[in-house]
């Protein structure tokens, strides 16, 4: 087996690899357990995707001393993780059965529950269309096959570097905020968003909600609607709305006196079963899990 490591002409590096089917959503083996005794491991949790037992198992020994890592076999996998975890970084192969790489960053992306997260993605496609079809569904990163794996480690360093500083940067910019008295006025978008919020909340419970009734209410063509959303929410207004929905049926349901029928209809689900299906899609659990964990914290 090759090394799925790029090594320079004159460096010389072994690399022995071990098939590894048993060790998911974890990495408890001895060589990780005792390069964290000799290197203090971060908090930072990386979560890795890969088909491929061998090369999903080079990753995470060379890793697993400065990142917590977690383990998954295809995209599927993944995605239940990721919701229910919320890992700091995703590392994923493209080519995967069940769900591929493309198709898991897409749904991260598009989910406003956990589209912060960066996701790397690791492919033999080298194309530059390849590359393009990556980085336009919302990749953070992509690396070719053979990867150098100090510029891998280079690569998660810097994006979760960018992230901690972006959301140091929100931190300040709202402590310095808060203690200032100031005339705010309001822009043309900020305008536009609560008209679109105002309209949501007052149709939620109609499941013909869409993009035209968005339009209508704030006086403009559909076209323009999907990319003013677009433009302020990366989103679509398809997932837009049902983001608002989701998270307004995540709040009923901690309510004791509603039952589940009564929170999807509230919501604009006229069907159960996709209302059921949905829910789990965005938060990792059923409504019914969801319901029982919020009494359970109350």
């Amino acid at each position: 087996m090759e090394d799925p490591t790029q090594i320079s002409e004159g460096e010389s590096q072994q690399t022995v690899f071990e098939k590894d089917t048993t060790q998911l959503y974890g990495s408890d083996d001895d060589e990780c357990m005792q390069k964290d005794k000799v290197k203090a491991k971060t908090n930072y949790r990386v979560l890795i995707v890969e088909d491929e037992d061998d090369i999903r198992h080079y990753i995470r020994q060379e890793l697993c001393g400065e990142y917590r890592i977690a383990e998954c076999v295809n995209g599927k996998q993944a995605l239940e993780y990721i919701l229910k975890e919320k890992p700091d970084l995703v590392i994923s192969d493209v080519m995967m059965p069940e769900m591929d790489g493309n198709m898991l960053c897409q749904k991260i992306k598009q989910n406003t529950n956990i589209n912060h997260i960066p996701v790397v993605l690791l492919t033999a496609r080298s194309k530059p269309e390849d590359r393009m079809e990556g980085l336009e569904i919302g990749a953070d990163a992509y690396l070719v096959k053979p990867f150098n794996i100090d510029l891998l480690r280079l690569t998660i360093s810097n994006l979760i570097n960018n992230r901690e500083r972006l959301r140091g940067k929100f931190n300040t910019e709202k402590q310095v905020e808060d203690k200032m008295d100031k005339i705010h006025l309001k822009s043309n978008d900020e305008i536009l968003m609560e008209k679109i919020m105002r309209t949501i909340n007052e149709h939620l419970a109609d499941p013909t909600l869409n993009v035209e009734v968005l339009a209508a209410n704030a006086g403009m063509s559909r076209v323009h609607m999907h990319r003013k959303l677009k433009e302020l929410t990366n989103q679509s207004a398809r997932d837009f709305i049902r983001g608002i929905r989701l998270k307004q049926a995540a709040s009923l349901l901690k309510e004791k006196n509603l039952t589940i029928s009564e929170v999807a209809y509230a919501t604009g689900f006229s069907n159960l079963s996709h209302f059921s299906n949905t829910f789990k899609e965005f938060y990792g659990v059923s409504p019914t899990e969801y319901k029982e964990q919020s009494a359970s914290q109350m």
